[in-house]
């Protein structure tokens, strides 16, 4: 059996589809995936071991009137593609778990049954969408859960462990660096980042920015992040990366977005990427305390203005945790 898989072209939204592709490949012995997506993506999905087949397009153009100079060009240049990758439209299903313009037009133009998802808003039905099958999934449930569970409804089998498995091999690296820190991604104002940047000099961590070096490609990506011995981000490809390949640390969300937006350890790891999205654990002074203190190893001296210390003991009980 095959399943052709419909992506936008965003890095950030590769990697929490891996544990629903490791579920599915686990659950039916010789099911193979295509996945379709953009330029960007597409490096990222050669990644999962059940993957066999990535195809570029940029999905955005089918979205151009048929009746414009630009549909006609994309109506060709799709049909060149189908020619070119005939496994596509060889797929017994053609899955679309994100439902954005663009992947549901790809859906609905190859020859699989196209499944897509139903997403219901409180106290109204889910609304139709033009797939052959869709399935209603809840808005608030975790976005890694959402395609591990649409996958499950679509071939039929059970999910017996909600702890993921992104399906990466982790390979131990020599440390070479203290902390990986991707300052782009961190939810503050340049200021506050600056202010991270400068503590962390001041206590001597040696640092890797990622911001301001970016990885060449997917494999240096793995190996600087394995090469580090904790991780500051926030909910996005780096932290993705790092929780799949059960690097520590903290990942910095959006206010109360970690229940459905932040990452999700593998399971192969008894470390833990923290989701941190709510006050005072989640401003940069704490931040970046914290993660001074867990790398010194509680040496460094503690630089908090004392009204910080009192909402910390406060959120945690006086218990010093």
């Amino acid at each position: 059996m095959r399943i052709a898989i419909v992506a936008p072209d965003l890095p950030d939204e590769v990697i929490p589809t891996f544990p629903a592709l490791t579920d599915a490949a686990r659950a039916c012995p010789g099911l193979h995936f295509s996945v379709l997506t953009g330029p960007a993506a597409a490096p990222w999905f050669h990644w999962h071991p059940a993957v066999d087949e990535v195809v570029t397009f940029e999905l955005r153009e089918l979205t151009a009137s048929r009746w414009s100079p630009a549909g006609w060009r994309v109506a060709r240049a799709w049909k060149e593609l189908r020619r070119a990758h005939p496994q596509l439209d060889q797929a017994d299903y053609v899955v679309d778990p994100f439902g954005e313009a663009e992947t549901l037009v790809a859906a609905r133009r190859l020859n699989g049954k196209s499944v897509g998802v139903a997403r219901p808003s409180p106290g109204k039905l889910p609304v139709r969408q033009p797939y052959d099958s869709q399935y209603p999934i809840p808005d608030d449930l975790h976005r890694v859960q959402a395609v591990r569970v649409l996958l499950a409804a679509v071939l039929e089998y059970s999910l017996h462990d909600l702890n993921p498995d992104y399906g990466l091999s982790i390979e131990p690296e020599p440390v070479v660096t203290d902390l990986l820190i991707d300052a782009r991604a961190l939810p503050f104002e340049p200021e506050a980042v600056d202010q991270i940047l400068r503590r962390l000099g001041e206590t001597g961590v040696s640092i890797d920015d990622v911001g301001a070096q970016p990885p060449a490609d997917p494999d240096e990506w793995q190996r600087r992040l394995t090469q580090s011995r904790y991780v500051l981000t926030g909910s996005n490809l780096t932290g993705w990366l790092a929780a799949a390949l059960g690097i520590p640390g903290v990942c910095v969300c959006a206010p109360d977005e970690a229940k459905t937006r932040g990452v999700i350890t593998t399971r192969r790891s008894k470390q833990k990427l923290i989701n941190v999205d709510r006050r005072p654990m989640n401003q940069p002074e704490i931040v970046v305390e914290s993660i001074i203190q867990v790398i010194t190893q509680g040496e460094a001296a503690i630089e908090l203005p004392e009204e910080t210390v009192e909402a910390v003991d406060e959120q945690s009980g006086g218990r010093g945790e």
